[in-house]
This record gives structure tokens, C-alpha cells and sequence, in this order.
């Protein structure tokens, strides 16, 4: 609840057994399928498969996806420090870029204006159902199943990255401090997510820092995703 206004309780979602089996499959599998794909015809096929189980799979199985909720009336604290958090790491990336020479304008702007949104808006529904289905499954509350759902969601998120992103997406460089702070601080992000969700039962509270993380590093690296979508 939030100032009287009936928001939507994220707890209240009652996940079955189907839920395990296919949140640890989508977590240890989809990853590697990713970047075999990439290897073989882009980057295209992957985001694909990988925002359709964001917005299919989890529709299906939880029957909402968290953007047509009710809006509480205002967002919450974590959400701010999601934010701030958000813009550290930007500052971290804009101290070790990794910059395109003679960037294309208009892929760079495609990039923007389409994969920036489509990805922020859909990453984190498929990463909050997979710490979700563990973490709710169980009558009551029980450790054991929130260390499982924590474990599998940051097997996930850096699988995903290692095996698929980093493999055309770099805008920070690794192997500097601010590229290591960069990757610490969008690490710390991912976390955050989960408080928001379960504090407002809004998905747009995730989808903001989310698209700001997007947004923010093409502005100065002149990067553009075009390229890597089809080979």
C-alpha cells in the first residue's frame, strides 16, 4: 500500500514447480544458447528469444508482467537509490569509454531510440521471475529458497553477460579502475531491482535507471548495435 492507494503485491504471485524447473533451465541455458547464436547469425535471433521469454513466458506463468499494475503513489526510496546508484556507474563509464571511431549517427540514434528502450523495458521481467519463482514458491517464507532464487538470479545476469553481451557490447573499458567500478555499480543496480519491484509492484521504477544505464554511455561512446545484429 502506498498513501491509501492499492498498489500490486509481487508476493501475492503463487509459483509452481513448473516455475523451478523453468526458471533453472532458462538460467543455465539461455545464456550459452545466446552466444552461440550470436556466433553463428548476430545478435538479433538471441534478443528475440531472450525479450519473448520476458514478456511471453512470464505473462503466461505469473499473468502479469508488472507495467499495467496499479501506480503507487510515489515511487519508493530504493528506487531513488537505484537512480543514484545508475549515475555513479555512468560516471565510472564516461572516465574509461570505450569510443567508436567515426561513429554512424543514425545507428547510433536507432540505437537509442529502439534497442535502448526495448532492452530496459524487458531485461529485468525475466530476471525478477527467475529470483521470484524460488523465492515465493515456498508456503512460508524460507531461507533456503531466497538464497536459491538469489543465486540463480546472479547466475543468470552474468552468465547472460559474459556469454552474450560482452561479446558486442562494450562501452566501458574492463581492465581500468572506473571500467572495474562501472561493472561493480551496474552489479549493485541488478540487485536493486528486486527491492524496487517488491516495494512499488511497478515495473517502470525498474525500467527507468535501467534505460538511463542504455542510454547514457552511447551519448559519449558514439556506439552503435546495427552492426552486430545480423551476420
Amino acid at each position: 500500500m502506498s498513501e491509501g492507494r492499492k498498489t500490486y503485491d509481487p508476493t501475492t504471485w503463487k509459483p509452481g514447480r513448473l516455475d523451478l524447473i523453468l526458471s533453472a533451465v532458462i538460467a543455465f541455458s539461455l545464456p550459452p544458447l545466446a552466444g552461440w547464436l550470436y556466433d553463428k547469425k548476430g545478435a538479433l535471433i538471441p534478443m528475440l528469444i531472450y525479450y519473448g521469454l520476458a514478456w511471453g513466458l512470464v505473462k503466461l506463468r505469473r499473468g502479469v508482467i508488472g507495467y499495467l499494475t496499479p501506480m503507487p503513489g510515489k515511487p519508493p526510496v530504493w528506487f531513488y537509490i537505484n537512480v543514484a546508484v545508475v549515475i555513479t556507474a555512468l560516471a565510472f563509464a564516461y572516465m574509461s569509454p570505450i569510443r567508436v571511431e567515426n561513429p554512424w549517427l543514425p545507428g547510433v540514434v536507432l540505437t537509442a531510440l529502439l534497442w535502448a528502450p526495448v532492452n530496459a523495458s524487458s531485461e529485468q521481467i525475466l530476471w525478477l521471475y527467475l529470483f521470484d519463482s524460488w523465492d515465493l514458491y515456498p508456503e512460508e517464507r524460507r531461507i533456503g529458497y531466497r538464497i536459491a532464487g538469489l543465486l540463480l538470479f546472479m547466475a543468470f545476469v552474468g552468465m547472460i553477460h559474459v556469454m552474450f553481451w560482452t561479446k558486442f557490447l562494450q562501452v566501458a573499458r574492463p581492465d581500468t579502475v572506473f571500467g572495474a567500478l562501472f561493472v561493480l555499480a551496474t552489479t549493485i543496480s541488478g540487485f536493486l531491482h528486486i527491492v524496487v519491484w517488491r516495494r512499488s509492484g511497478q515495473m517502470v521504477f525498474t525500467f527507468i535507471p535501467h534505460f538511463l544505464l542504455n542510454l547514457g554511455p552511447l551519448l559519449w561512446t558514439g556506439y552503435s548495435i546495427l552492426p552486430y545484429l545480423w551476420k
